[in-house]
């Protein structure tokens, strides 16, 4: 269960911005994802804040955040426009012009317009759009959807938005019932909350509430957005938990599977080595009978001595001559027999393995991680939080750091300059997907994508993006911004020092630096 962001809770979030934010200045805008923008703020009331809007259908909500985020080397879109009418706009009023969960960030610019953010917190309709005037639409965070909107175009509200009885949540509206009728719409309108963090059956937080709870557990906390940011920043991280345990197990069902079909190709050794003793019979007998065929044929039928003088047909080569089909039979004999011993040690390896993974342990670790097979932890040099050596042959002698993650993909990591400049132009290709601090000295990361970057885990982004991280100056940092994109959007411009390249667009993660 998780307690929805429903209007007590904006009107909350609403009442601490109007404290904060009014008569204040916006300093700096930035779009840090596609759902997600930050308003930087200074005001003489609460000195330097950064406003957090995040319009994402699952996690849609609005509260200062103590989450530090750079600009972006190239701007989308939205933030380019947000930032010709925000920057250095003063904030005139928070409003919330329904009883619903839609607020209003009313500003004027340095040249004297009136624009308003408008902030949807409604779902999949959720949205972030500044408007001019007379209701000018100027910029659309997310494009499409119920309305269309378009620069120019005339702002039209959210469908389905409530305007007149208060927009309530099934758990608000359990919580109204345990109070005398009304309390809590007067002491929303009187701006009297109460921030609480709600606590589940389990003891983890599910959520956050404006005012104090009757109907499950809850605690006090200092505000409303120390409460939304220390939450969602759990359930984020718990999320991306969630996405490496379901990443392990799909490692271990592909390792499962492999080694189900490598225990069915030894089945059919095993079947051809039942055979070795037939196959030197055949040679045995083409070499008695060389004389009665001759190069060009595809069988022979010659006298059985095997089987009490019987006739018996031996397939042949015709591009071969009698001497050379005869041995063909006894090198098939031999490698039959050969693959027994090699399949017998196998199978044992493979079946200890395949029960192994049927008990949901962890997968095991190959002895050398050069010869790991495709899918094993250590494939490409080095365990998940390991470090391959660098360098070596493979890489002409840059030193280039080789990890594998969860067992199934890997991250190559430049030690210096060079080995940047190398991973870059030499070791990437156009859609796996390069890391590099915001805006700090340090290594490039390179994780190896199959073609497919859209398939990559959460988890997987993360904890290369904390590797990545924690090979730059920032590494004794508590959260680090690392921004990431598909190798195609990064380039190395001409004449540039070892090292530098500038990218096109790109998406950032906050994430802690993680060793090797």
């Amino acid at each position: 269960m998780t307690i929805p962001f429903d209007f007590f809770v904006l009107a909350a979030v609403a009442a601490e911005l109007r404290a904060a934010l009014v008569g204040g200045r916006v300093q700096k805008v930035q779009q840090p994802s596609t759902n997600e923008i930050i308003l930087s703020t200074f005001s003489k009331a609460a000195g330097g804040r950064r406003l957090l809007l995040c319009v994402d259908p699952h996690a849609a909500r609005v509260h200062f955040t103590q989450i530090k985020r750079d600009n972006p080397t190239q701007p989308p879109g939205f933030c380019q426009i947000a930032r010709k009418y925000l920057e250095g706009a003063w904030i005139e009023a928070v409003e919330l012009p329904f009883p619903d969960r839609v607020l209003h960030l009313v500003c004027h610019t340095v040249e004297g317009e009136r624009v308003t953010l408008i902030c949807e917190l409604m779902g999949r309709n959720s949205n972030v759009v500044l408007v001019s005037g007379t209701n000018t639409v100027r910029g659309v965070l997310r494009h499409g959807g119920e309305r269309e909107m378009h620069h120019g175009a005339a702002y039209k509200s959210p469908p389905g938005i409530s305007t007149d009885a208060p927009f309530l949540s099934k758990f608000a509206e359990t919580e109204s019932a345990l109070r005398p009728e009304g309390e809590l719409l007067q002491r929303a309108a009187l701006g009297q909350f109460s921030p609480h963090s709600i606590q589940g059956a389990d003891g983890h937080t599910v959520g956050v509430w404006a005012f104090e709870t009757k109907s499950v557990v809850g605690f006090p906390r200092e505000s409303i957005s120390v409460a939304l940011d220390t939450f969602w920043a759990t359930k984020l991280t718990e999320k991306a938990e969630d996405s490496a345990e379901a990443a392990a197990e799909r490692a271990r069902q592909q390792a499962l599977a492999r080694v189900e079909k490598q225990l069915a190709e030894l089945e059919k050794t095993f079947a051809e080595a039942a055979l070795a003793d037939k196959h030197e019979e055949c040679g045995n007998l083409l070499l008695a009978h060389l004389a009665q065929f001759s190069k060009g044929a595809e069988s022979a039928e010659v006298s059985d001595f095997y089987n009490d003088g019987q006739t018996r047909t031996i397939a042949l080569d015709p591009k071969k001559s009698p001497h050379e089909n005869a041995e063909a039979w006894f090198d098939r004999a031999r490698k039959a027999r050969d693959a027994t011993e090699y399949a017998t040690r196998r199978k044992v390896e493979l079946e200890a393995e395949r029960a192994t993974l049927q008990t949901n342990a962890p997968l095991p670790q190959p002895a050398s991680a050069g010869l790991a097979p495709r899918g094993y932890p250590g494939a490409g040099g080095g365990g998940a939080g390991g470090g391959g050596k660098p360098g070596g042959k493979k890489f002409e002698g840059h030193k280039i750091r080789t990890l594998t993650l969860e067992g199934e993909w890997t991250l190559y990591i430049g030690e210096n300059a060079t080995s940047n400049d190398y991973l870059l132009t030499k070791v990437a290709g156009p859609k796996d997907l390069w890391f590099h601090i915001r805006g700090v000295a340090g290594a490039h990361g390179v994780l190896r994508t199959n073609a497919h970057p859209e398939r990559v885990p959460d988890a997987i982004l993360r904890k290369a993006a904390g590797l990545v991280a924690a090979r730059s100056g920032e590494k004794h940092a508590g959260l680090v911004p690392v921004d990431y994109t598909e190798r195609r959007y990064v380039r190395k411009p001409r004449g540039a020092k070892p090292g530098q390249a500038v990218y096109t667009i790109a998406k950032t993660i906050d994430v802690e630096p993680q060793g090797m």
